[in-house]
């Protein structure tokens, strides 16, 4: 999945949805959910004017010397994301996600030239193991995935590993649940334990519109060097 939750809450379908995506327990929960929602998650991300894909992506693309190396999007939902660094001449991407409904949306993303944002798309959980090889990729990004729900931050260490040494990374958190769940305390100790190097986290809004006294309208965004 991608994105954070909007800064309102209609009174139609779509707070249904908002309502649930804060309740999700589980990996079928989550499945469940943007099967449902897959449809019109483009049109809800524009409607609120979500501009935390692109924040993450000009993150990675300020800090990464990779040109021409294959980058992972770790939750990349309707490919938002992908899109954002197709823009910026970032190539290849490839995508993992829950969802299948929402990979099918990310299979439609295009960049300015015209070829998909994406280079391979494919299902995973990422509350456990991943069918990808170790030092697979030169770079990773996520936004949006690692909010309310089932994934902690125990899912870090899968993702790492498919990383080779010395790759970008930049990872955002739901700002209400850095500290809480325990993000915080796992990227510390991952600079201090020398696995990344270069840990930076900035506080960004994931909307234009994000309401300062909302937290979930904020995302902690790490940047780093995987060793």
């Amino acid at each position: 999945m991608t994105g954070e939750h909007s800064p309102q809450e209609p009174g139609d379908e779509r707070a249904a949805l908002l309502k649930a995506a804060y309740a999700v327990k589980s990996p079928d929960d989550n499945r469940a959910l943007y099967a449902k929602w897959a449809a019109t998650y483009e049109q809800f991300l524009n409607d609120y004017r979500y501009i935390y894909a692109r924040q993450a992506a000009e993150m990675f693309a300020e800090r990464s010397p990779a040109e021409g190396e294959p980058v992972l999007d770790a939750g990349c939902g309707t490919g938002r994301l992908g899109w954002e660094l197709s823009r910026l001449g970032i190539s290849p991407v490839d995508g993992i996600d829950i969802s299948p409904e929402m990979l099918a949306k990310a299979g439609t993303m295009s960049g300015p030239d015209g070829a998909p944002s994406y280079r391979h798309l494919m299902a995973g959980d990422l509350t456990g193991s991943i069918d990808l090889g170790t030092d697979s990729y030169s770079g990773l990004v996520s936004s949006g995935v690692f909010t309310h729900g089932h994934l902690g931050p125990d899912a870090l260490a899968e993702l790492l590993r498919v990383v080779r040494p010395g790759s970008v990374g930049v990872i955002g958190v739901n700002a209400s649940l850095f500290e809480s769940n325990g993000f915080k305390d796992r990227f510390e100790r991952y600079a201090s334990d020398g696995v990344i190097d270069d840990l930076d986290v900035q506080l960004r809004s994931v909307y234009e519109d994000a309401d300062d006294s909302n937290a979930n309208h904020f995302a902690s965004i790490a940047t780093f060097i995987v060793n």
